[in-house]
């Protein structure tokens, strides 16, 4: 009999990262070309292209990226479905916690939210709805951040899980803090080469947070539903 939380919060997520992580490498690959500043180069440029450029229907270069957005849109529906589903059932794990599980039911409201968003941005190709991408791509963080931090103050409390597993939250939270300041206040891409690279390396750098943090939390969740059955 499969265990539906266990699926949720610990086997789904896992494989969602995997697969994530594949499809952005595939979009990657087949990303024809140029930059917000630059249309001739070629490829993909980890250090001066945006993730979101990949989900472009026209690169900027100006050739068709049907495989590049493809591969994009789908990986972020993905991670925002399975992130949803996450956040729904993570207050499970602190039910008999009635303080944490209280905190805990605002942090996953905060995260629900942010997968969403974050589905949303997959949906809105910034060539063709900038507005809608922007929206998505701002607040699906902003939420993330608010999540990340009741999630930090949950797992640091509980005697469900181990408070180290905290750590990954608190990292997500404390990065996140950053690259929104980033954003607001760092650098303007219009200005350099250098401003671009700026922005460009933050995202990747929260994007592997991200993953680290999901992969980390999901081996105290194992831990904990093992020690719960027991």
């Amino acid at each position: 009999m499969i265990d539906f939380r266990r699926l949720i919060l610990v086997t789904l997520p896992r494989w969602c990262l995997g697969g994530f992580v594949l499809f952005m490498v595939v979009a990657m690959w087949n990303y024809p070309g140029g930059t917000y500043r630059d249309a001739t180069t070629k490829g993909y440029l980890l250090s001066q292209n945006f993730l979101s450029d990949l989900g472009r229907w026209s690169a900027w270069n100006g050739d068709q990226n049907f495989y590049s957005s493809f591969f994009f849109g789908m990986a972020f529906v993905g991670v925002g479905v399975v992130c949803t589903l996450f956040f729904l059932n993570l207050p499970y794990l602190f039910s008999t916690e009635k303080r944490n599980h209280s905190v805990s039911r605002i942090g996953s409201a905060a995260g629900v939210v942010g997968a969403v968003f974050l589905a949303g941005v997959g949906f809105t190709p910034g060539d063709i709805a900038f507005d809608a991408h922007i929206f998505f791509a701002n607040w699906f963080i902003r939420f993330f951040l608010a999540a990340a931090f009741f999630y930090t103050i949950v797992f640091y409390r509980s005697e469900i899980i181990e408070a180290r597993y905290a750590s990954g939250y608190a990292l997500f939270a404390l990065l996140i803090a950053i690259y929104i300041l980033i954003l607001e206040f760092g650098p303007n891409i219009q200005q350099s080469l250098w401003a671009l690279k700026v922005q460009v390396i933050a995202q990747k750098i929260i994007c592997f947070t991200f993953i680290f943090s999901v992969a980390f939390q999901t081996v105290g969740n194992a831990k904990a539903m093992t020690q719960d059955s027991d």
